[in-house]
């Protein structure tokens, strides 16, 4: 069983998706603000990340779904809401893919989309040389924000989920997300989704997720957070968490719960 960490005691729940860089305290700027009598908040682990960091495995999206189903049955959750970051985003896409009756939503922070990561090879050796190396995942999150801060924020970044990433897992899990798309599995989704941008994202743009999540959800919306780049739940921790509360309480109201 992976492990995970629980924030709130509320009755909607809510499973959270990390994304590539960060571990189990990837969220905890923004769940500091959590409404926790309304909201319970599950972050997962994937295999080789966080305290399953020595937990053996594939280390592929389609065996974090499966161990993402284990843990729902596992918290006794007969339906849940999932928020994703960056590639936390698709592995959220393919939980409802494997497992519709159960996920009453998502929440796509800075997500990949449901075509996958990009194919390009120089990108794909930048992330595997991230995988491995510290200042190479720096200076990745340090264009992913924009270049906004000074360099000292992205080494903070990934320092701070360093020891809880095993490298392999963190490259086998980038590499695996080039080779996944589901886009056609998604089209015409009646599930609801927000779409949560960073207006300085450089590659999780308003613009691409207009072009491809929002063409594919039926019921899917789009907010942009204007302070931030691909990492909102740091940058702008308080607003983001706004945002995704917000969204889910309409999703209840809607279905009169």
């Amino acid at each position: 069983m992976n492990t995970f960490t629980t924030v709130g005691v509320g009755g909607t729940k809510v499973l959270l998706l990390p994304g590539l860089f960060g571990a189990n305290e990837a969220f905890d700027a923004m769940l500091a603000f959590a409404d926790t009598e309304r909201f319970q908040y599950v972050v997962m682990d994937y295999r080789g990340y966080g305290r399953a960091k020595n937990l053996s495995g594939l280390y592929t999206l389609n065996e974090v779904v499966a161990d993402a189903i284990r843990l729902l049955d596992h918290l006794r959750w007969d339906q849940a809401h999932l928020l994703g970051h960056s590639i936390g985003a698709l592995v959220g896409q393919m939980i409802a893919v494997a497992a519709p009756g159960r996920i009453r939503s998502i929440v796509s922070l800075a997500g990949m989309n449901a075509r996958g990561a990009s194919r390009d090879p120089a990108r794909m050796r930048m992330l595997d040389e991230a995988a491995h190396h510290v200042s190479q995942r720096a200076a990745v999150i340090h264009m992913g924000v924009g270049k906004r801060y000074g360099m000292a924020f992205a080494q903070q970044v990934s320092q701070s989920a360093w020891e809880a990433i095993a490298p392999q897992a963190c490259a086998d899990y980038a590499a695996d997300a080039a080779l996944t798309d589901i886009h056609t599995q998604v089209d015409g989704s009646e599930i609801p989704l927000l779409a949560l941008v960073g207006a300085h994202d450089p590659g999780c743009t308003e613009q691409l997720a207009r072009d491809t999540t929002l063409r594919w959800y039926r019921n899917a919306i789009l907010e942009v957070v204007s302070d931030a780049g691909h990492y909102p739940m740091i940058e702008a921790p308080a607003r983001t968490l706004a945002a995704v509360e917000t969204f889910l309480r309409s999703v209840s109201k809607t279905s009169g719960q």
